[in-house]
């Protein structure tokens, strides 16, 4: 994929984002519900440890109902509404562009084409009528997106016209609704498109950027400061995926002070964002008030071009190919100079791509890297009657770990390697016997020092913590006593999987349960069920990239792909796969 995407192929992502969101308000019975439970309970778990500022945050807020000039009143059919001063709406209405679409559109389109698409669909009888309720588009994008859970409606001012609308999202205190956000929106055709959230009390706004505008990293975001001793939380997130790209804290504000500010460095791949400021309750370290806003970004604010940047990858009969992200078809062979040999693993490792490569002796012997012009480097040779199965560099590329196994005469011996390249030192922990044996790649965590590898002991395995540093061995130094999830207890039964680290450091895993492939996320030790696939299958690769999207491929050579949200979705074009990256 490219960021100089066709409006068609904008339009294709947008229905398959809006597809996704629609089968999640699907009931489900079954096994389908169990399932869901878990990925909801999976989703609160992440928020906890994804927003370590915000639940830590000290801001002083007043929650009573006189605060801010709302109030609580019951309406005719028993309902709770929040009225706002004389009653009228929050949010004004916002510029639009010459074609009528909402300038500042957010969510779920933000641009006039993407809408149409869905409207085509829609009046061929298509499903995702949600999109027509301006109560399901802000729970959806507030819920699924923004991820801020445990909101919920609790009024929509709809205007005599018809052209515009908000709706109040908020929680239960003590009993009580109290608002926290009121997100506007546009009708634009027959969908309605969110174009900002605005504090309820009017006093967490945005004084630059201004809304709609281009912006490049780092970003400074401030506004007017109020309160004694408030403090907030920025984050500039995606309006594409529930990506998030960069995440701030100000300082202390108020009491006396003139403006809040936070600057947050960011890396993004989309065109479109969107800038979230929210502020936690000191009650509960919930969010007790949230206002965003729509911004475009600028190539600047996009990663430098890559070999890697943007690519699926997979090796399809030894060569190495970039598949279509969205059905998985082969897009052609990548062109390589100065190789020789079968490819049998690819890995994309901050932007630059590696292969392992079959020597003479049919064992994958050599790793290589590929130059954004096609030409190969040596990285890392096995050692002889040894095959490079597994292999993961920090994302500087000073240091590498594999696992080598035997080949021929040496079947069944294995050894894990620790090199760092910029020194020329290594350390090797000795695999006398397979098991215990590492299944997948061994990846480096954040710090540089620790490596984690799942290890198949026999019947079961687990995720073992090895430091790289450690210069003497024991006999049990293939198993260490170290977890890198000690959360994660797997079930009775055989266990194989594939680990992985995401580009902000998450260990991701994949595990057969017996019944389906499971993807898990680990954070702080704890883990977290992001999807499964159901399917009796045995995970052979996993890829995250830094937009949170995963690719999982099962011993079948099917492959899934995950866009962060919903239920996976198979490449089912992709045949003959035995890697994939991207």
């Amino acid at each position: 994929m490219t960021d100089d995407r066709t409006d068609d192929t904008r339009s294709e992502d947008a229905l398959r984002r809006v597809l996704a969101l629609e089968a999640q308000q699907v009931q489900p019975t079954g096994d389908g519900l169990s399932r869901i439970q878990q990925r909801v309970a999976a989703r609160q778990s992440r928020l906890r440890w994804m927003r370590p500022a915000l639940a830590g945050a000290a801001a002083v807020v007043v929650l009573g109902g006189a605060v801010g000039g709302y109030a609580i009143a019951t309406n005719g059919s028993g309902n709770q509404t929040v009225k706002y001063g004389d009653g009228s709406p929050s949010p004004t209405a916002v510029p639009v562009t010459e074609s009528g679409f909402p300038a500042q559109g957010i969510f779920p389109f933000t641009n006039a084409a993407e809408e149409q698409s869905w409207e085509q669909q829609y009046d061929s009888g298509g499903s995702m009528p949600w999109i027509t309720s301006p109560e399901a588009v802000v729970e959806s994008w507030v819920d699924n997106y923004l991820k801020q859970s445990g909101l919920r409606s609790l009024d929509a001012n709809n205007q005599p016209d018809g052209a515009t609308d908000s709706v109040t999202m908020g929680r239960d205190v003590d009993g009580s609704p109290q608002p926290v956000t009121v997100v506007a929106l546009q009708r634009y055709g027959k969908a309605w498109i969110v174009t900002g959230a605005t504090d309820p009390y009017g006093k967490l706004q945005f004084s630059d950027p201004a809304a709609d505008s281009a912006v490049s990293s780092p970003l400074t975001v401030d506004g007017p400061a109020y309160g004694v001793d408030e403090q907030a939380t920025v984050e500039v997130r995606d309006a594409e995926t529930p990506a998030l790209f960069g995440q701030a804290t100000t300082g202390p504000f108020g009491n006396g002070s003139a403006q809040w500010s936070a600057t947050v460095p960011f890396t993004t791949t989309s065109d479109a964002g969107v800038v979230v400021a929210t502020v936690a309750s000191a009650a509960d370290g919930r969010v007790a008030t949230l206002a965003a806003e729509k911004v475009t970004f600028g190539k600047s604010a996009r990663p430098a071009s890559t070999t890697g940047a943007g690519v699926v990858y997979a090796v399809q009969g030894g060569t190495l190919v970039t598949l279509d992200p969205t059905t998985g078809a082969s897009e052609g062979p990548v062109s390589m100079s100065g190789l020789t040999g079968s490819i049998g693993e690819v890995r994309d490792i901050a932007g630059t791509v590696y292969v392992t490569v079959k020597g003479a002796d049919g064992c994958l012997s050599t790793l290589m890297s590929v130059g954004t012009d096609g030409a190969t480097r040596s990285v890392a040779t096995a050692g002889r009657g040894y095959g490079i199965v597994g292999f993961d560099l920090t994302p500087d590329g000073s240091k590498l770990t594999y696992f080598e196994s035997g080949c021929g005469d040496n079947a069944g011996q294995a050894a894990l390697v620790f090199s760092d390249l910029t020194q020329g030192t290594a350390h090797t922990i000795q695999f006398p016997g397979e098991p215990p044996a590492i299944l997948g790649d061994p990846v480096w965590e954040s710090d540089g020092v620790h490596v984690d590898a799942f290890v198949r002991t026999g019947m079961q395995g687990y995720l073992a913590r090895y430091d790289s540093t450690a210069s003497t061995q024991g006999p049990d130094a293939s198993t260490p006593s170290a977890n890198a999830c000690p959360g994660y207890q797997a079930d009775g039964g055989m266990q194989n999987a594939v680990a992985t680290t995401a580009p902000d450091g998450t260990l991701w895993f994949a595990t057969q349960t017996g019944t389906s492939m499971q993807v898990v996320s680990c954070a702080a030790g704890q883990p977290s069920v992001e999807f499964s696939v159901p399917r009796n299958d045995t995970p052979t690769a996993l890829a995250v990239d830094d937009r949170g999207r995963v690719l999982l491929e099962g011993a079948t050579h099917s492959v899934w792909e995950w866009a962060g949200y919903g239920d996976p979705s198979e490449l089912s074009d992709a045949t003959g796969v035995s890697s994939i990256a991207w």
